[in-house]
């Protein structure tokens, strides 16, 4: 409520100040005399102290006109424009469409703003001075004929001292801001846009058809036609209204421009109201009587010096305040250098004096500082990376090169069989393991595993599980015993819940019979009379996800070729997200004819198939080859 109040107020008080004051120091007359600094006071009422202030000038505006003698019935339909008049100027600018104009309080952020004010300002003045004209052709007959002419002063008067007005109230809020905020409406402005073109265009025939008609009833319902019209219009919502926390640049030299502007107004404004003012018109005739071009000549040097002085004044401020801290950024660059790092105390000279400026120069200096800081740090923490990234991949080298000592160094070749096997991890280590030798002259270990997950964990994991599986081995050599020991001991410590595939087989040498046991690994491919084909196996559980499961032990006899593998080779990728796949495996097999080189024939067409698509999971292949 003291907001309301104080918005009421403010303009009331400076309405009857400006009205009568003006009134009775010059004896100014009524009907639009030369000077009528109080129109200004309704622009600025509405647009900085919305619906309250227009309220207050209008009212102080009406309390003036009976004052000044003005009769009743005239003085109230004053009231009522000068209120709708000035609330639209409120409404205009808070529902301004543009994707170049932020709406904010009343403030010049760049030159769009400078010249939507001034635009804003001939539309109410224009608005003004319309509804004024019908007014005194209403109420004032003996002045008809004469009231285009006193609508012309009201609206050069509006114009004038409603842009000087409303820079003073732009400049003061710039150190205190008094503006009204407007609430956010979500209703619909769909049709406003098109009120708004009705209004001016019924405004431009107004004229017309006073011009051409003065019957009092014609004039009264122009008046009403039009009021109705802005009536409507004033009701627009607002949608929005944005908050700038500092001062732009462009809004700090349209300020500028804009006290030069009213400094040169004044002088003028004073020249015109003083005694020189005669003296120097009547110089300026006696010259024009027989140098008419040097009159001419001396009102162009008059203009271009009042454009000149401003225009290099404000050209200096500009060099000051932008131009020189851009040349001063500029320097910068000879302090970056590639995967250095910035030597942030020289540079700071080069803006230091900018840091604490309250526009995008400042903004743009303190960026720069943090951007110094951020990228140094960033250099640090690269070269600190890198240097552990050289370390991690010395002890990866290490541990790689120690998991492959866990792996046969060479193939058993004897007078029975042929084994051998492949192991190449997707990284560093991998979880992917086989392991075969001999037990004695008659029997054979073959080990294949696969760890869940890539990389260190399933490496050590995988180490862990094949040291268990040997230690077992040399005491119990049933398949299913041993897979039964290495499962109980992987469930009983396994934080982490990691699991492995296993295939564990003994091969007699004199039987061909391949006794095994199976923890959920892929089945083994083993080659007949008609070919490659997969064994059908039991595939069991995996191990280290259910303690004390008991494993079966199967047997079949081998007499070719028996191969086991790991999923890495199944499921190798192309960069169609193609499967390399079984159907795929068994046809390759098939068509290798190398009898000792069934390895490097799978090796050659999986990374066929893969093409330049990285290794996604690790590939094991280990193969039996029984001699005749």
């Amino acid at each position: 409520m003291k907001n309301k109040i104080k918005n009421f107020c403010i303009p009331l008080i400076l309405m009857i100040i400006t009205n009568l004051g003006n009134f009775y120091i010059t004896n100014a007359p009524n009907f639009g005399g030369e000077i009528n600094p109080h129109l200004g006071i309704l622009f600025i009422g509405g647009l900085f102290f919305g619906p309250y202030g227009s309220l207050g000038a209008a009212v102080g505006n009406f309390f003036c006109d009976i004052i000044r003698g003005y009769s009743v019935n005239s003085s109230i339909t004053s009231l009522i424009t000068s209120f709708l008049i000035s609330y639209l100027a409120f409404k205009l600018w808070y529902t301004k469409k543009s994707d170049k104009f932020l709406i904010t309080r009343p403030r010049l952020n760049n030159s769009r703003s400078l010249v939507y004010l001034m635009i804003l300002i001939m539309e109410c003045g224009f608005l003004y001075s319309v509804l004024t004209m019908n007014e005194i052709g209403l109420f004032y007959h003996n002045s008809v004929g004469l009231n285009i002419y006193i609508g012309l002063r009201y609206f050069v008067n509006f114009i004038n001292f409603a842009l000087i007005f409303s820079i003073i109230c732009i400049l003061i809020c710039r150190f205190k801001d008094f503006s009204y905020k407007p609430e956010i409406s979500e209703k619909s402005d769909k049709n406003y846009r098109i009120l708004h073109h009705i209004i001016l265009i019924f405004a431009v025939v107004n004229i017309l058809i006073d011009i051409v008609s003065s019957k009092p009833i014609v004039t009264l319902i122009l008046i009403v036609l039009m009021i109705i019209l802005l009536i409507v219009y004033i009701r627009k919502p607002i949608k929005e209204i944005n908050t700038i926390n500092y001062i732009p640049i462009p809004e700090r030299i349209t300020n500028y421009f804009i006290i030069l502007t009213i400094f040169v107004l004044l002088i003028d404004m004073l020249l015109i109201l003083s005694p020189v003012d005669s003296f120097i018109f009547q110089i300026l005739y006696d010259i024009s009587a027989n140098q008419q071009y040097l009159i001419a000549l001396m009102l162009l040097d008059g203009v271009s010096i009042l454009f000149f002085i401003p225009a290099l004044i404000l050209l200096t401020y500009m060099e000051g305040k932008v131009i020189n801290p851009i040349k001063s950024f500029s320097h910068i660059e000879s302090f970056i250098k590639k995967d250095k790092r910035i030597e942030s105390e020289g540079i700071l000279e080069v803006y230091s004096e900018y840091i604490e400026q309250d526009d995008e120069i400042g903004i743009l200096s303190r960026s720069y500082t943090k951007l110094i800081k951020n990228n140094n740090e960033y250099i640090d923490n690269l070269k600190e990376l890198e240097s552990e990234k050289q370390r991690i991949k010395a002890e990866l080298n290490i541990a790689h090169n120690i998991q492959q000592t866990t792996l046969p160094l060479k193939a058993i070749d004897n007078e029975y069989i042929y084994v051998n096997g492949y192991c190449k991890p997707a990284k560093e280590v991998g979880g992917d393991f086989y392991d075969f030798y001999e037990i004695d002259d008659d029997n054979t270990i073959l080990i294949i595993g696969d760890a869940s997950g890539k990389g260190v964990p399933a490496a050590i994991f995988t180490i862990l599980t094949q040291t268990s599986i040997k230690i077992l081995l040399k005491n119990e050599l049933n398949p299913a015993n041993v897979l039964y020991d290495v499962n109980n001991q992987i469930c009983e410590d396994n934080p982490e819940m990691m699991f492995i595939t296993l295939f564990l087989a003994i091969y007699n040498n004199k039987t061909h019979k391949l006794t095994y046991a199976n923890a959920g690994h892929n089945p083994p491919i083993i080659k007949k009379e008609t070919g490659y084909e997969f064994l059908e196996v039991d595939s069991e559980i995996v191990m280290g996800i259910m303690e004390e499961y008991t494993y079966t032990n199967h047997e079949v006899q081998v007499d070719d070729k028996f191969i086991l593998y790991t999923d890495g080779v199944t499921d190798a990728q192309n960069s169609q997200n193609e499967l390399y796949g079984e159907e795929r495996l068994i046809n390759c097999l098939n068509n290798i004819t190398d009898n000792d080189n069934i390895i490097n024939g799978l090796i050659t067409d999986i990374r066929k198939h893969r093409k330049d698509e990285e290794q996604f999971d690790d590939a094991t292949i280990l193969t039996l080859n029984v001699k005749k």
